[in-house]
């Protein structure tokens, strides 16, 4: 751990690319990392977002509704903004015993991430005993597991994993640029295997082969939280959205309420307190 005399001075600046992949990287030299949380479903006092945009670009992805920029909600997943003073205004806030939700608006662990490392120094931070928050995380991404030496410095704090259906066909067609499944599942397997609770996210619920097995497999995790949900429905501009892309796919492929339904009802055997959740 940094000594906080030496903090400041520590803080370099990130060399960041300028493109990965398809993904165009920029950078927001005042974007604020926390804000205050105001969704009562997220129970927090902030959540926490390292960047603006997200290299996976889901097709249902809520996300891209928060963007003012027409353009670049038409281009979502193919950019993506890096926060470059989120270090610093992490280590001015005091934080400890806050409870911290990361993150709502991106992925913190998306391939992006992997080669600037901007989480793992942002959760090196927040590790510290004297500014140490209650710390939620939440992606779809294998590289999570990465940071388990971190994780386990603090006292309290939940891991969760987005999988959100059993099927990578069906995977493919919502989120082709996600890993697959079973990296994931294995991904959240190592971070409970280190002792460190997990959650898990089926959010929102796509098609599946066979529910009742993929309840009987994510519960073999022993999750402390498990949550589920349909596709948003907003109903106001700049609020969380599913994009039309993803509609499309669950009309062309049958896939509605009742489906959801009845999937749940299969998860939740093995799954008893799972929350399903309607928007």
């Amino acid at each position: 751990m940094r000594a906080q005399l030496e903090l400041f001075e520590e803080l370099a600046e990130p060399i960041i690319p300028s493109k990965l992949g398809r993904t165009q990287i920029g950078i927001r030299e005042r974007s604020s990392v926390l804000s205050k949380a105001n969704a009562e479903y997220l129970n927090c006092d902030f959540t926490l977002n390292p960047y603006v945009g997200c290299g996976f670009g889901c097709s249902y992805c809520y996300a891209a509704f928060y963007v003012a920029d027409e353009e670049r909600r038409k281009d979502w997943g193919k950019w993506v903004d890096v926060k470059v003073d989120a270090e610093r205004q992490i280590a001015k806030t005091d934080l400890k015993g806050k409870k911290i939700f990361m993150s709502s608006a991106t992925d913190p662990y998306q391939p992006l991430e992997a080669k600037l490392k901007l989480t793992r120094r942002i959760v090196e931070l927040l590790a510290e005993p004297a500014r140490q928050p209650i710390l939620r995380i939440q992606t779809r991404s294998p590289i999570v597991a990465r940071d388990i030496d971190l994780f386990r410095l603090f006292k309290d704090i939940r891991v969760s994993m987005t999988i959100s259906t059993d099927c990578d066909e069906i995977r493919k067609l919502f989120e082709p640029m996600c890993a697959s499944i079973d990296r994931r599942y294995d991904a959240l397997a190592e971070v409970a295997a280190a002792g460190i609770p997990v959650g898990i996210s089926i959010c929102p619920m796509l098609p599946m082969n066979d529910p009742e097995a993929f309840g009987k497999r994510l519960a073999r995790l022993n999750p402390k939280h498990c949550f589920t949900g349909t596709f948003h429905q907003a109903k106001k501009d700049f609020q969380a959205n599913t994009r039309s892309p993803a509609l499309d796919l669950a009309r062309k492929l049958g896939w509605d309420e009742g489906q959801y339904s009845r999937n749940l009802e299969l998860i939740r055997r093995h799954l008893p307190n799972i929350n399903g959740m309607r928007r």
